[in-house]
């Protein structure tokens, strides 16, 4: 089920405190599972929820996916798409991972594991259990907050049955894959759970150099988890997570192209991609009497390597030009270690209730961006940044009366940033400086009825500034970046109707950003970020849900944006009042969901995405896009069949631009997923 909503403390549903939850030989209550699945966020926020039921039913697997079914959130590709990169309410982040310093504007969590970078996110969904989309700073529920808010996966918590499943599935493009997952009692309240997955698909690319395919994808990713539960109040995972991506290098074509013929590519030099991601963490979750806390610590080590036609052309080498034959390089690792301790009061029945929270980092970025020409000669750039987070946090929140809450939060960061590179005079090769932000967070909230609240909210976001490591410049100015701060207002209510069978959200929202961070592109293998001085963001969302009955759920949403450059210059131009790019002026996303008593089940989901430009400096645009998804599936005891299509219209769309020139001819991009359709049998024991 999809839910959407702007959930303040007080609006949430009140449970019987006599409901059991068995886990095992341990027995919870109801408050006693809600203090052990994580954060309560006390600050009123846009969200929307959505449940594994429905993640599994619209086939979600990766993060682009989530922007079917989020008004105002839009996924597209950071150099592959692999790595997502989201548009949020007229931020954007920047398009493309290998920019040493630069951190996304959305912070990304898994079972209260952050991700740091946009590399770190690369994963396949399993077994979830619910995803969280916030919108906004989330300065004082997360130790890892960003300015345009989070995304906050949950997965399946153990119980004391075991239980698991195995699926094959099969589809165009030569798509083959196996996943299975087990998780299982091992006595002693302890608990083990596993999930996997192999993916093999050819890409929908035709080489016209070399007679196959292009744009093939490879993925095998195994997730376990070891849970200890001593008492109802303490629980003990540790997490481990092993994923291999082996993909080819998503095509940058000429848009002019992208718009008449953008399936074929000629390469005599295919390259490949290749990510891996490795993580260990421990998070420990305890409710003492009159506070719960929070506590994780990990360490993730992603990698990722690069190699691609640089000449995008299958052209012969003439030995008068060098740049006749050219393999595009990048070579990045990042090495991150986190702790985070998160405490919350439990006594529901106070007025006045706390939370208070600590986070710190700890970030190596080592990438090496260049060329190698067909005549044995390089050019590489040995880069590094190292970045230190502290961040302490917390908030109060008073209940004036029934029906009124108020609410003050304040979180204080401080961010080192040092970069290096192998570059010699007259270029710049090292930088270091620290960046502190005091961030204030004010709300009201307003419940008259338990089927209405009402908010208004204020809070400051922020996301440090940094280094180019890699950029090639002679003066300091120009080699660092400034730290980007925004203030943000907004207005949103929540409403239940026909005893909670309809259910209604909406906010109107306004955002004023400083130094807001734009990524370049010098050439193509260099990108570099500058500071825009200002950008104004507003504009509104509603959504809605319905269930008719047990069988059929509708829901939908309505988000438009306005983001302009209030004042933007730099080395390609002045953009002020130009429209910030990539950010779509509308969304519209609608789903539907229906299952029959005899085992036939069947989901619909679109999403309309409205036009936005591609360039900053508004030449370039990509009209609407509706990309519609589906599935029909029956279930039969443990089986289960599901036919599945995704952009089952073949819509195109550009998924990330390049622009050198702003025209057409000399931009490069790259397309969002063409139709994807195939057949799924799964067993579930």
């Amino acid at each position: 089920m999809c839910t959407s909503a702007a959930v303040p403390l007080a609006a949430q549903p009140i449970v019987d405190q006599a409901e059991p939850i068995e886990l095992d030989t341990i027995t919870l209550t109801a408050d006693q599972a809600d203090a052990l699945s994580g954060p309560v966020l006390a600050f009123p926020s846009t969200q929307t929820t959505l449940s594994g039921d429905t993640v599994a039913l619209t086939n979600k697997r990766t993060q682009r996916d989530l922007s079917q079914a989020i008004p105002n959130v839009t996924g597209f590709d950071a150099g592959g798409n692999r790595m997502t990169t989201f548009t949020v309410r007229g931020l954007r982040e920047p398009g493309y991972q290998s920019t040493p310093g630069v951190f996304p504007a959305l912070s990304y969590y898994i079972d209260d594991v952050p991700a740091l970078t946009t590399l770190a996110r690369a994963s396949v969904f399993t077994n979830v259990d619910s995803i969280t989309v916030l919108k906004g700073p989330q300065n004082t529920a997360f130790g890892d907050s960003r300015p345009g808010g989070a995304i906050d996966i949950r997965t399946t918590e153990p119980t004391d049955e075991t239980t698991g499943y195995i699926g094959i599935g099969a589809g165009n493009h030569a798509m083959k894959e196996v996943q299975a997952g087990i998780s299982t009692p091992l006595g002693n309240d302890i608990y083990l759970s596993f999930d996997g997955i192999w993916h093999d698909r050819d890409g929908f690319y035709d080489n016209i150099a070399t007679g196959d395919s292009y744009g093939d994808k490879r993925a095998l990713a195994g997730k376990a988890r070891l849970t200890w539960r001593p008492s109802s109040d303490t629980q003990l995972d540790l997490f481990l997570q092993h994923e291999r991506f082996s993909d080819q290098t998503d095509p940058f074509i000429p848009l002019s192209q992208l718009r008449t013929d953008p399936h074929k590519v000629s390469y005599n030099d295919p390259g490949h991609e290749d990510i891996g991601q490795d993580l260990i963490a421990l998070r420990a979750r305890q409710s003492f009497d009159g506070f719960d806390m929070l506590a994780v610590t990990s360490y993730r080590r992603s990698t990722w390597e690069f190699l691609n036609d640089g000449d995008m052309s299958a052209g012969e080498f003439d030995p008068s030009n060098p740049f006749s034959r050219v393999i595009g390089y990048t070579d990045e690792e990042v090495r991150s270690f986190t702790q985070e301790f998160r405490l919350k009061s439990n006594d529901d029945t106070s007025r006045l209730k706390w939370s208070a929270g600590l986070f710190a980092a700890d970030t190596d970025l080592d990438v090496v961006p260049g060329y190698f020409l067909h005549d044995g000669t390089e050019s590489l750039v040995h880069a590094n940044t190292s970045s230190r987070d502290l961040a302490v946090f917390g908030e109060l929140r008073y209940a004036i009366d029934p029906t009124i809450e108020i609410a003050g939060g304040l979180r204080y960061q401080i961010s080192k940033r040092d970069a290096s590179n192998d570059l010699t005079a007259p270029y710049v090769s090292s930088g270091d400086d620290s960046y502190h932000a005091l961030l204030p967070s004010v709300s009201i909230t307003w419940s008259p009825t338990n089927d209405l609240t009402a908010f208004a909210k204020y809070s400051r976001g922020f996301r440090a500034g940094g280094f180019n490591a890699h950029k090639f410049v002679t003066d300091p100015s120009e080699y660092e970046f400034e730290s980007e701060t925004s203030d943000n207002f907004e207005l949103g209510f929540r409403s239940a109707h026909l005893q909670d069978r309809l259910q209604l959200s909406g906010s109107v929202f306004y955002a004023r950003y400083d130094d807001y961070q734009v990524l370049n592109q010098l050439n193509p293998n260099v990108f570099a970020v500058n500071n825009a001085e200002r950008v104004n963001s507003y504009g509104a969302e509603i959504e809605a849900q319905y269930e008719l009955n047990d069988s059929l759920r509708l829901y939908g949403g309505v988000g438009v944006t306005h983001a302009e450059y209030d004042s933007f210059s730099n080395g390609y131009g002045n953009w002020d009042d130009k429209k910030v790019p990539f950010i779509p002026r509308y969304t519209v996303n609608y789903g539907v969901e229906y299952s029959h008593a005899s085992g036939f089940f069947t989901a619909v989901q679109g999403r309309l995405t409205g036009e936005y430009q591609l360039n900053d400096a508004n030449t370039l645009h990509q009209g609407s896009a509706h990309v519609v998804d589906a599935q029909l599936g029956y279930r039969k005891g443990n089986y289960e069949v599901v036919v599945f299509g995704q952009n089952i219209f073949d819509k195109r769309y550009v998924a990330n631009l390049y622009d050198f020139s702003s025209s057409e001819g000399a931009a490069m991009g790259s397309l969002g997923e063409a139709a994807h359709y195939g057949v799924r049998v799964k067993y579930r024991f």
